[in-house]
């Protein structure tokens, strides 16, 4: 059907649907054609895309560092200054420092020097504690380049648990020493070939500390002749 009453020719198309008998459901039931979609905009393309929803997670905290322990206070540095300070009074006064190496450390403290002396080392401590305790003292504070007073331990479990004191240890290395140098020299083939030939045997090996030489004082004999 056309129409006039304007410039615009509008055209009418009529469509008869004829509905099955035995719809009876309204929505089996379309009296028209369905419409595609109309795109762009209106089909929601332009719309921006919902915001991400991210899961939450709980970040664990940081487990704290283990405590690292301070490793115990060292008794090697002081034993090197006690057996420094030994040797200082040895080279000043031999017979005063061969009593002190007696003596058994027991370490260092504000007032001094703690020591012990054994029940069988009696006369090196009465060297010692005695008149020359004043000159004894005098020789460790230069060594030590401070104040030092020599405090006796007098306990017996003190003095037992002490580490053993430089004289001590000394003689047990000698010990040990002379003891290999024996076997050595016993178990020599050509000594015992000369013990055997001579008839007898090999039953003491003396052994001889070695003694500093003083220095010799200067007198006429090594004066030079005059010369004329």
């Amino acid at each position: 059907m056309n129409g006039r009453g304007g410039d615009a020719n509008v055209e009418v198309k009529l469509v008869t649907r004829v509905v099955p008998a035995d719809a009876t459901d309204e929505k089996d039931v379309q009296l028209f054609e369905p419409e595609g979609s109309p795109g762009g905009c209106a089909s929601g393309e332009c719309l921006p895309p919902p915001p991400l929803q991210l899961e939450e997670q709980t970040i664990p905290e940081p487990e704290p560092e283990p405590e690292i322990a301070a490793p115990p206070i060292s008794r090697v540095g002081e034993d090197e200054q006690w057996r420094r300070a030994v040797e200082h009074v040895r080279n000043v006064s031999p017979r005063h420092g061969k009593s002190l190496s007696y003596a058994r450390f027991l370490g260092f403290i504000p007032e001094g020097v703690k020591l012990a002396f054994p029940a069988d080392a009696a006369f090196h401590r009465a060297q010692i504690v005695g008149m020359s305790r004043s000159m004894v003292e005098g020789e460790l504070a230069k060594s030590l380049r401070r104040p030092i007073k020599l405090i006796e331990d007098t306990n017996a479990a003190a003095i037992e648990a002490a580490p053993k004191s430089i004289a001590e240890v000394e003689l047990k290395e000698r010990n040990t020493r002379e003891r290999g140098i024996d076997d050595r020299v016993k178990g020599h083939p050509a000594l015992r070939a000369i013990a055997k030939h001579l008839g007898g045997a090999l039953e003491h090996i003396a052994y001889l500390e070695p003694v500093a030489k003083a220095p010799r004082a200067a007198d006429d004999s090594d004066a030079a002749p005059p010369v004329d």
